[in-house]
């Protein structure tokens, strides 16, 4: 279980990196875009629509890391009253609405990718950039979420099973800050 960790995190990490590039790249275009604007009063055709895009990407990229590492913001104060087992039970729940709600997104954005794809859909603005480009970050990122919390689920099966590890009272990570 843990070389799959390994694995899993370092392709987590991957996404998290594409996700800061993406906004490193956001505020380079938009840095260059105003100061242009600035000083000759034209703008550079395509930022606003390339920007779009690229925030597409540091959104859902990153967002299987967040879920690894439970950096996520949420309401834990039923977590503060229970112990032993039954944090892994809730933590398996937790897990199980997670999945049906990123199965869902990840089942509709197939759909939508493969139209976009198939239709040659563009995104109209100054520059035309095609829909299955947005719609494949959306997908991949959703794809990381829903192998977190694979990964997650088992981990809170076998700690149901009494073969993992006993699950800490908040069940977060001991490395996590609080």
């Amino acid at each position: 279980m843990h070389r799959l960790s390994s694995y899993l995190n370092r392709l987590l990490h991957l996404g998290t990196v594409l996700g800061a590039l993406a906004l490193m790249a956001i505020s380079l275009l938009v840095g260059i875009d105003v100061t242009l604007r600035w000083i000759t009063g034209r703008s550079i055709t395509g930022v606003f629509e390339v920007s779009s895009v690229l925030l597409v990407m540091a959104t859902f990229l990153p967002l299987g890391m967040v879920l690894f590492r439970h950096e996520q913001l949420r309401v834990d104060i039923i977590f503060d009253w229970v112990r032993g087992r039954t944090v892994a039970g809730l933590a398996l729940v937790d897990v199980a609405t997670g999945l049906l709600v990123f199965g869902l997104l990840l089942w509709i954005t197939t759909g939508e990718f493969q139209k976009a794809y198939e239709g040659r859909f563009l995104l109209r603005g100054m520059i035309e950039i095609p829909t299955w480009i947005p719609l494949g970050m959306i997908w991949a990122g959703t794809a990381l979420v829903l192998v977190t919390l694979l990964f997650q689920g088992v981990e809170a099966l076998r700690r149901l099973a009494g073969r993992g590890e006993t699950p800490r009272q908040d069940h977060r990570d001991s490395t996590a800050e609080h």
